[in-house]
């Protein structure tokens, strides 16, 4: 029922839609949670199992602090001068390759600083509403293991909390409404008695929240078989067709679902899907760590985010997690031991207690994220293809935007107004 204050009321019949979801991600699952909110009839195919891609081994961090474009002033100078390093945090591998050459001139130009201030406020706008709709998943029964602690960085010297300090000072000029709390560091160990001596000082962001991944996911699968959401797993998308009687999505193997619409939520398996609709998505591999160590005693009770070394460590209650690098370019997502050792290892320079170093036969935690050059997810309409939605490419912020990415698509299914997501337009590098 709509219409304007005032004005005699309309009932309009909206039909019910099958929509299918190719990707099982976290962004895949919550668009999907969000299209049955909207009492849309939803399937859902994965190449693989629910949740068994980047999405399960990462941070877990819902961090709206932290929801700015990597593409930032000087952060090019600093992938190229680590390149041939192997334990740099940042890592760009060039190759002569014209698609991944021409992936990091885009880079260069969005890592300009008006390029920048637009990038932070485009993720600004779409982070705002991602805290409220991942409540909103709790209060529609989706059980997940959460924790509302905040975010604490701490540097070992003062002058490596600038760059979390100029993070604030962006979002502020947006309009985010965070607080962020300086202490010394004294005031930091008396909150966090695992810090060691080393460090110096630290901030503390109130609104962030963190999540176990695999539980979200976990949680989110098991909701949605409930709400008669058709779950495929092992079942790869291969050719999207658009026909008389709406959408055919062919599977492997010979499968095949037909649908009013489809969101494309395939992370890099979405490149070759949406191609033959005349878009050459410029997503590379962006290759990241982690480890879960048993809790030491005393351990972290909030999530940390280590300056220098670039790391995110979250407490969870399997153990702790060391999660970073950021390797651009990665050939293959085989998890390097050496790497994952190096995420304890550095990790000893802040805290009194780790558990570890690895057993000898453990290799931790590797995945490939979808990275654009701008950093800002591909979202929105396909153009020339009605009933089609592309949904991938957040990078490091998966789990951040997944909630309002799902929101978003949603939104754009009902025939909303889509003109605030503009800076995400899947044609934007046409």
């Amino acid at each position: 029922m709509v219409g304007r204050p005032g004005s005699r009321r309309t009932l309009h019949y909206r039909p019910r839609m099958r929509v299918v979801v190719v990707g099982g991600g976290v962004v895949g699952l919550a668009c999907a949670f969000a299209l049955v909110e909207d009492g849309q009839d939803v399937v859902v195919l994965e190449q693989g199992a629910i949740g068994g891609g980047a999405s399960s081994g990462n941070a877990g961090w819902v961090t709206p602090s932290l929801a700015t474009p990597l593409a930032a002033p000087g952060i090019l100078r600093q992938g190229l001068r680590h390149a041939l390093d192997p334990t740099g945090a940042l890592v760009i591998r060039p190759r002569l390759d014209a698609a991944w050459l021409g992936w990091l001139v885009r880079f260069a130009r969005a890592s300009r600083r008006r390029r920048f201030a637009h990038g932070v406020e485009a993720l600004h706008r779409l982070s705002r509403t991602t805290i409220a709709e991942l409540d909103r998943m709790a209060a529609a029964g989706v059980e997940f293991e959460e924790h509302r602690a905040g975010l604490l960085a701490v540097a070992r010297s003062p002058a490596a909390l600038a760059w979390f300090e100029s993070v604030f000072t962006e979002l502020r000029r947006v309009g985010f409404e965070g607080r962020l709390d300086a202490m010394s560091a004294d005031e930091a160990r008396e909150a966090e008695p695992v810090l060691s001596p080393a460090v110096a000082g630290a901030l503390y962001a109130s609104v962030d929240r963190h999540v176990a991944p695999v539980s979200l996911l976990e949680g989110l699968g098991t909701h949605l078989a409930r709400r008669g959401v058709e779950l495929h797993t092992d079942s790869r998308a291969t050719r999207l067709a658009r026909m008389p009687d709406g959408w055919h999505v062919e599977t492997a193997g010979g499968g095949e679902e037909r649908a009013d619409a489809v969101v494309v939520a395939a992370a890099l398996g979405s490149v070759e899907l949406v191609q033959p609709f005349g878009l050459r998505l410029p997503l590379v591999a962006a290759k990241g760590y982690s480890v879960t160590v048993p809790h030491a005693d005393p351990t972290p009770t909030r999530p940390l985010y280590l300056c220098e070394a670039k790391l995110g460590l979250t407490p969870l209650r399997a153990g702790l997690r060391i999660a970073g690098f950021f390797e651009l370019g990665a050939r293959d997502a085989a998890p390097s031991a050496e790497r994952c050792r190096q995420l304890v290892a550095e990790t000893r320079a802040y805290l009194t207690t780790v558990e570890g170093p690895l057993e000898p036969d453990e290799v931790g935690w590797a995945g490939m994220r979808p990275a654009t050059p701008d950093s800002l997810p591909l979202l929105g309409r396909v153009p020339a293809a009605p009933g089609l939605v592309l949904a991938t490419g957040h990078g490091m912020l998966g789990v951040t935007l997944a909630p309002a990415t799902g929101a978003a698509v949603a939104s754009l299914l009902r025939g909303e107004d889509d003109a605030w997501l503009a800076p995400f337009a899947p044609a934007r590098f046409a």
